[in-house]
């Protein structure tokens, strides 16, 4: 039953996962519209903070008492700037190198963040230690970053752009398990969903604020732009419901099956303007496929030590 179970939840992560490639094309669309990819990551976490709070508000308000109640560790608080950072670099990588290959370098970033948070034992699952296989996994994930740039002439002069996708990648991880613990001790996806928007929202929202992007010439009227966010939220949610069951290396690793598959047919059906699907970007793809294989082909045990 629990097998099953775990079988059923790795699904719909790939499912939502692939909703992730979406919404990056979306975002980025959003982004290139407004001159500004932290205008539309703003627009983005909004969305998705507005629909979370009316569903805590009409079903879910139990939830926040047993948080407030709860012995809460402090960067439990902060998942949110983790979702942040990857909604706001995706939003400026997709327009530049396409989705294929900004989901290569978040993919990399993920599968080594979440390696070090199931050692550290930060997840509501407990400690899983680094074995062989987790480490040739995440050791694989790197080197597809490399294979999936070859072949893109404008991947030699991004460094930076590959650093910063790679780091929010592996903040990502960190950020499952934020959630989960949010999850488990108020016993709401809902509220560990909207816990998680509400400190991204805010943060991008000062960014924005700052740099004076809150301000467009006009906004786009297409609405399909602003749905970004709400495929944002789904994700989030069966992430906080998941992590606790599948550990935050294999909610990842589920994440990045989902996301390649759909980054690479959206790069073919709907690719970025002036941007075209490599022969080497599919192959790095594909080499962070056998690094998710590689990575979970071996499940390290789970130890009784309490998360801090």
């Amino acid at each position: 039953m629990h097998d099953r179970l775990a079988r059923v939840l790795l699904l719909a992560i790939v499912a939502a996962g692939a909703l992730l490639g979406l919404q990056g094309r979306i975002n980025g669309e959003l982004g290139l519209r407004l001159h500004s990819a932290i205008a539309a990551a703003t627009v983005s976490f909004s969305v998705g903070t507005l629909l979370l709070a009316a569903v805590v508000l009409v079903r879910q308000r139990p939830g926040v008492g047993r948080l407030r109640r709860a012995d809460v560790t402090w960067w439990w608080w902060l998942g949110g700037l983790a979702g942040a950072a990857v909604v706001a670099s995706t939003a400026e990588g997709v327009p530049e190198i396409g989705v294929a290959l900004v989901s290569v370098c978040i993919v990399a970033g993920t599968a080594v963040g979440a390696l070090a948070v199931d050692h550290a034992g930060l997840g509501p699952g407990g400690r899983q230690h680094i074995t062989a296989y987790r480490f040739a996994g995440a050791v694989l994930a790197v080197a597809a970053v490399g294979l999936g740039a070859a072949g893109d002439g404008r991947a030699a002069v991004r460094p930076a752009l590959f650093a910063v996708l790679f780091a929010a990648g592996a903040a990502s991880a960190w950020q499952q398990a934020a959630n989960g613990q949010v999850r488990r001790v108020s016993e709401s996806v809902a509220v560990a969903s909207l816990v998680s928007f509400g400190g991204g929202t805010v943060a991008l929202v000062v960014v924005a604020a700052l740099r004076g992007d809150l301000s467009p010439a006009s906004w786009p009227t297409t609405w399909w732009l602003y749905v970004g966010g709400a495929l944002g939220a789904v994700y989030i949610a069966l992430a906080a419901a998941s992590v606790s069951r599948l550990g935050v290396l294999r909610l990842s690793l589920a994440t990045v099956a989902g996301q390649l598959a759909g980054a690479v047919l959206l790069d073919v059906v709907w690719p970025a303007p002036g941007t075209s699907l490599h022969a080497t970007t599919v192959a790095g793809a594909a080499l962070t496929l056998v690094a998710v294989a590689v990575s979970g082909a071996r499940r390290a045990a789970v130890t009784a030590a309490p998360a801090p």
